[in-house]
Formats: structure tokens, C-alpha cells, sequence
């Protein structure tokens, strides 16, 4: 299966075995959703009324999932693009991701919001609103970069009790094809270890991850050893797994496509830094892109996302530098300076 092939079965297996899932979105029916996101579910599910092709109104569309998951439903929205998301803040986040928390989860909101984001085929909509979601306690956020970590994400975002935006890359969703698993339980807040290495850690997502793999392999060839961290999910974000690989390597580097301020690589840092709690024992460095809009022509996106040459020199020059653990002498306490 595709990625985007993988999470359409996630949601059809979902659907055959629990009448409480439904999908809602624009042009989902019979244009079989953007990007053939919903392709095959309209013959199968839309005679039953499970399958609902909604007009242009996102915060309409959340706001009744919200009230329809409360009321025991388990509804699938698909947003199309997540630059839309932020029309739906009010019910999804400040409301949807709260409710669990505000009756002491006597109430809960078991709902998944797909959207489209990153560059893609289309150059349009890519905007990567992640620091955005982030903001809001209470919301989950998925990235699969897999269609192993699709499926098996999307099945566990479906049965999660409360709302999870699963973001789809749509520069990965027709990409290469792989065997599924669809026993196979994937739980949301958990990283992979794309690729194990001694030298350097890579923390990637969505596009990245890709990219970062062809660096790592052409970084091989020079005797750097990169280890590479596929986060998976923002919210929650396995800082336990990201923190023993860099107190290993003793060099960081954080490869993202998100909007940088405030997004998901400074959200890494300051966790990272929590858990130290003291002086880190590793460097660390970033390739993000500039704090502008999306680029419409070819060449300015293609300046503007990081590419995998942008990663591979990160990379090295991380690797060019010691780790603060291997060049700082902490004298013992009594000892002399």
C-alpha cells in the first residue's frame, strides 16, 4: 500500500467494525475525497449515510463532531488542508481537547480531524501550522511517514478517546509502496528509530524523515554514522527516546518543515532541556525553513523547504564540532578549578 492507500483501509477497517465511525468532509462522496483521500469508502459506506459530503463550513463540520463524539460517536473529519485548521480552533481545540479534562473525563471526545499539509504535487495549500497545534493542551497530533505507521496510526487515533489532527504530507501520500501489518498496534506518542547510527541524532517528521535517510546514507559513505528519529507524533512527543539517543551521540540535529518560531523544534529543545535539568551534555542545531509564507514558484519552495543537501551539511558540521560532554571538564565538587 500506498501511505495514503493504507490510512483509506485504516478507516474502512475502522468503519466495518464499529457503527459509531463516520467520515464527514468536502467532496469526500463521489470525487472520492482531495487527492483520493476517501477513494473506494463512498460505494461502501455512503448508501448507509456514513459517508457525508458536507459544505464548505470547517468550523461547522468540527463543531458537530465535537457534539456528535460527546454524544458517543466516534466521527472522522476530513479538513482537507491544514491551513484550515485554524478556522477550527474555537470547537477542536479550545473546546474539543478540554472537555476530558474539564468533567474529570466523565466526558470525553473521541475524534480524528485529517488534514493535508507540506509541499506537494500541487504547490498550493502547504502551509505546517504544527507549533500552532501544539499550543493547545489536550490535542494529539500524528505525522506518519509510513504506510505501516499510517495504518496502524490511524486505527489508534479512531479508538483514542479524545480529538487527534492526523496530518498527512502530501508529498509522502502516493510515495513509495510496503507491506501492512493491519494486526500490527502502533501507540500514538511513541518515536521509531528509522536508523540507528553512533555519531550524529537526526530528529525528523513528515518529509523530513525522507529526506534525512538519503542524507544519512550519503553521509555514510563518509564515516559519519547518523542516527535518525522519526518523531511520529508532536503531541505527545517521546522526548525519552529522542533524549537517550543525543546523550549517546552527544550532537543534535533537528531537520523540520514547520514554521520555526514557536513550532515543533523549539518544542524539542525546551523539552530536551527539562529533562536534563542542568547543563546539556550535546550540541544541537537546526535546518528549518524561513520565517515566511510558503513560496508559490517552483524554485523559491524548493529554496525554502530543507533539502536533503541542507540536512547533510547540518550534519557534518555538527559532527565537525565536539560534543559539550566531550569537551567541557567539570571539576569534581572540592577538587581543584
Amino acid at each position: 500500500m500506498t501511505i495514503s492507500e493504507a490510512i483509506v483501509a485504516a478507516i474502512g477497517d475502522a468503519m466495518d467494525t464499529d457503527d459509531s465511525v463516520y467520515l464527514l468532509g468536502q467532496d469526500i462522496g463521489i470525487f472520492e475525497g482531495p487527492m483520493q483521500s476517501t477513494k473506494g469508502l463512498w460505494e461502501r459506506f455512503g448508501p448507509a449515510g456514513r459517508l457525508i459530503d458536507a459544505p464548505i463550513s470547517e468550523a461547522s463540520m468540527v463543531g458537530s463532531a465535537v457534539g456528535a463524539a460527546m454524544a458517543g460517536s466516534r466521527p472522522i473529519i476530513d479538513l482537507m488542508f491544514a491551513e484550515f485548521l485554524a478556522l477550527t480552533m474555537t470547537p477542536l481545540a479550545l473546546e474539543g481537547a478540554s472537555v476530558a479534562y474539564r468533567t474529570r473525563s466523565g466526558v470525553t471526545v473521541p475524534l480524528v480531524v485529517r488534514a493535508k499539509f507540506g509541499i506537494g504535487p500541487h504547490r498550493g495549500h502547504a502551509e505546517s501550522c504544527i507549533g500552532m497545534l501544539m499550543g493547545f493542551p489536550g490535542l494529539k497530533i500524528v505525522i506518519p511517514t509510513s504506510p505501516q505507521d499510517a495504518y496502524s496510526l490511524m486505527r489508534a487515533a479512531i479508538q483514542d478517546d479524545n480529538p487527534v489532527v492526523f496530518l498527512e504530507h502530501m508529498s509522502l501520500l502516493h510515495g513509495a509502496r510496503a507491506e501492512v501489518d493491519t494486526q500490527l498496534s502502533i501507540e500514538i506518542g511513541t518515536a521509531s528509530i528509522r536508523r540507528p547510527g553512533n555519531d550524529v541524532t537526526v530528529v525528523a517528521s513528515g518529509l523530513m524523515v525522507s529526506r534525512a535517510l538519503r542524507a544519512a546514507k550519503a553521509l555514510a559513505a563518509e564515516g559519519i554514522d547518523v542516527e535518525l528519529i522519526d518523531t511520529r507524533s508532536m503531541a505527545p512527543l517521546d522526548i525519552s527516546t529522542i533524549l537517550k539517543s543525543v546523550q549517546r551521540t552527544g550532537r543534535l540535529v533537528i531537520a523540520e518543515e514547520s514554521w520555526p518560531v514557536a513550532g515543533p523544534a523549539s518544542e524539542i529543545c525546551a523539552q530536551l532541556i527539562r529533562a536534563v535539568d542542568g547543563l546539556p551534555s550535546f550540541t544541537v542545531d537546526f535546518v528549518e525553513p524561513p520565517h515566511t509564507p510558503v513560496p508559490f514558484a517552483a524554485q523559491l519552495e524548493a529554496a525554502f523547504v530543507p533539502s536533503i543537501e541542507n540536512i547533510a551539511a547540518a550534519v557534518s558540521k555538527a559532527h565537525g564540532r565536539n560534543a559539550i560532554a566531550r569537551s567541557t571538564a567539570v571539576p569534581a565538587e572540592g577538587g581543584a578549578a
